[in-house]
């Protein structure tokens, strides 16, 4: 899927589906190495004067990696945080029962340890640690897709 699912953030059952019709098909993605469901926050608001020289218009994203190499569903869940906050990104979320944070080569890192794959719990973390990162979060403007492409090495 290439195009983009919106959702508010206090309704996030989309991107659940998104996630579990991803882990239940296996799929390898276009290069062997797994498939990542993008989630993205709205642009943040900003003042006229800081819109004249931040003109890169990317949003904040976690990338919950959901297939490894061959398709494999498997613990620990991945949810990569591109933000720009870099690298400090998962350490400034503070501590959350069930997760760890790591700063991994320049990378921002959540890591969801559960004993089964709880796609709910997967989600929430990644839209709350987005929310987290912003001053004033709003509920619209989410949107979410399936990254086939993936390359990791």
């Amino acid at each position: 899927m290439d195009s983009w699912v919106p959702f508010r953030r206090s309704d996030t059952a989309k991107v659940v589906d998104l996630v579990r019709a991803v882990a239940d098909a296996r799929d390898p993605g276009e290069h062997g190495e797994g498939v990542e469901v993008i989630v993205e926050a709205p642009p943040e608001r900003r003042r006229w004067w800081r819109a004249l020289f931040q003109r890169d218009g990317t949003r904040p994203q976690a990338r919950i990696v959901v297939t490894r190499d061959g398709g494999a569903v498997r613990h620990p869940f991945d949810i990569q945080l591109v933000t720009a906050h870099g690298a400090d990104a998962a350490h400034r979320l503070g501590r959350r029962t069930g997760w760890a944070v790591s700063n991994s080569n320049g990378l921002a890192f959540l890591i969801h340890k559960g004993p089964d794959p709880d796609f709910g719990e997967l989600v929430t973390g990644a839209v709350e640690a987005l929310a987290k990162l912003r001053r004033q979060p709003r509920d619209g403007g989410w949107r979410a897709r399936v990254d086939r492409g993936v390359t990791r090495r």
